[in-house]
């Protein structure tokens, strides 16, 4: 069935997008994202707990905003470990607006009390990694964690690791049910001529935003909520849909257990080891008896 007019507007307005700007002046860079969709994705496959799901979607729009200054596949990990109930976080993406990522925590997490988000990471790191053209090997970048609410930490990379005045918001609603309703976040960046004062001028104008959520509520497109946002004018330089997206795939799956011994493969077979579980997506692949005969037979080739 043919889309109205209306539907197709709505669906661009509600459309998960990262748009990427630049001040007439030359003087401020900035994007901001919705991520609304993909983050609700990511907590629906991964069947989160609002509180890891909260933490993921601010890391995936903090990832989406990043992968904007980057170039066509190009992509950026953010990588958060550490001691506390949440020790592992991770996600993914690519300039192209492909994201994804997974977490790792302790049923204590739901369960148990919690003063402050810096008691759920505990002590740890985090870690931006960006996989770039024409690089042989990736650019890391690592910063002890502070306050584990990953906008602080994204705030201290910038100044830390970058060394760029960069105004950072990151934010995140969610349900009676601890289901995210709204996800999406914005970075302001100095560019070389930009004053002091003008740097806190943008800052104080964003400290004073009470939510993003409200603009997008309100219908208005990344683009278009900037423009009520920013205290300046811009040109638009990028609007790219971001979505939750893995390339994982059984063929894939099983070209890594090529890398097996054909004795481990048996095992495989033996224990009824037929499952195999995308830690991205939690997307699940069962492996038949083909399978099995067809991994077999290349590993011997392989070894003969």
């Amino acid at each position: 069935m043919k889309k109205t007019k209306e539907e197709i507007l709505e669906e661009f307005k509600t459309r998960d997008r990262v748009v990427k700007v630049l001040s007439k002046d030359g003087k401020f860079r900035a994007a901001m994202v919705k991520n609304t969709k993909s983050a609700r994705t990511a907590q629906e496959k991964h069947k989160l707990h609002f509180i890891p799901a909260f933490l993921m979607a601010r890391a995936l729009a903090g990832a989406s905003i990043l992968s904007s200054f980057l170039k066509g596949e190009e992509r950026v990990v953010i990588e958060v470990s550490g001691s506390g109930l949440m020790n592992y976080l991770l996600v993914e993406a690519m300039q192209v607006g492909e994201v994804r990522g997974y977490v790792r925590y302790d049923s204590e997490l739901i369960d148990g009390q919690l003063n402050s988000l810096s008691d759920i990471f505990g002590e740890g790191i985090f870690k931006v990694i960006k996989i770039l053209y024409n690089k042989k090997e990736p650019q890391v970048s690592v910063i002890p964690i502070q306050k584990g609410d990953i906008e602080s930490e994204m705030v201290r990379y910038f100044q830390l690791s970058e060394q760029i005045q960069t105004a950072v918001m990151l934010e995140v609603e969610v349900d009676d049910n601890g289901m995210i309703t709204q996800s999406g976040g914005i970075v302001i960046q100095a560019m070389p001529g930009a004053k002091k004062k003008d740097i806190e001028r943008i800052s104080k104008d964003l400290a004073n935003v009470k939510s993003i959520g409200t603009y997008f509520n309100k219908g208005l497109t990344p683009d278009k909520a900037m423009k009520e946002i920013l205290p300046f004018e811009f040109d638009l330089l990028s609007s790219t849909p971001v979505d939750f997206y893995c390339r994982c795939s059984k063929e894939n799956f099983m070209s890594k257990l090529l890398t097996l011994e054909s004795k481990e493969i048996q095992e495989m077979v033996d224990s009824g080891h037929n499952e195999l579980v995308c830690q991205y997506c939690n997307t699940k692949y069962h492996l038949d008896t083909q399978d099995f005969q067809k991994l077999l037979e290349e590993t011997k080739a392989k070894r003969n």
